[in-house]
């Protein structure tokens, strides 16, 4: 397991770690809020956690040709806890997933993907500098990009039984435009 303690609070760890995986050509996902998936009170208050989905699929191409059953530590997953009013951020190692998997001779090609959560996790970790927005993002009128978008709290599409989606048939109880 890689840890690092972060000097950021817990609400902030998202957005510092959205710029560090930009950086390094990663993307982040998902989020789970771990407290949003307990049922109310049974979660200690002094205890919370997001869990982040990240993916780099350079890193993760030679694991996977190497071994499929690397998909089941594939997307890595990031967490970020707070404990005793401290954030920490953990990882699972890539090189322990091969001597799980006992493939110990992969661990030359988990070795990037190492390096990469290791760099990842001590740059979330420290301080960062307050960099203005990009001037691209101010002008732009395109909308959101990507990087800008959080999926967390989405609602996802509601699909009837013939795989037509109810949002289309709103209003008029046929499809709303002929489409093709």
């Amino acid at each position: 397991m890689l840890e690092v303690k972060a000097v950021h609070r817990l609400d902030e760890i998202e957005g510092v770690l959205r710029r560090v995986l930009q950086r390094h050509g990663a993307v982040l996902h998902g989020v789970t809020h771990v407290g949003h998936v307990f049922p109310v009170g049974e979660l200690p208050s002094a205890t919370d956690a997001f869990v982040f989905t990240i993916c780099h699929a350079d890193c993760y191409a030679a694991l996977l040709m190497a071994d499929i059953r690397f998909a089941a530590y594939l997307p890595c997953r990031i967490a970020a806890y707070s404990e005793g009013g401290a954030v920490t951020l953990a990882v699972a190692s890539p090189k322990e997933a091969c001597r799980l998997l006992n493939r110990p001779d992969l661990e030359r090609l988990a070795e990037p993907l190492e390096k990469l959560l290791d760099q990842v996790l001590e740059e979330t970790a420290r301080p960062q500098p307050h960099a203005a927005a990009p001037a691209a993002h101010a002008t732009s009128d395109i909308g959101a990009v990507e990087g800008q978008m959080s999926a967390r709290g989405a609602i996802a599409q509601r699909i009837d039984r013939c795989g037509t989606k109810i949002e289309e048939l709103a209003g008029t109880g046929e499809h709303d435009s002929a489409g093709g």
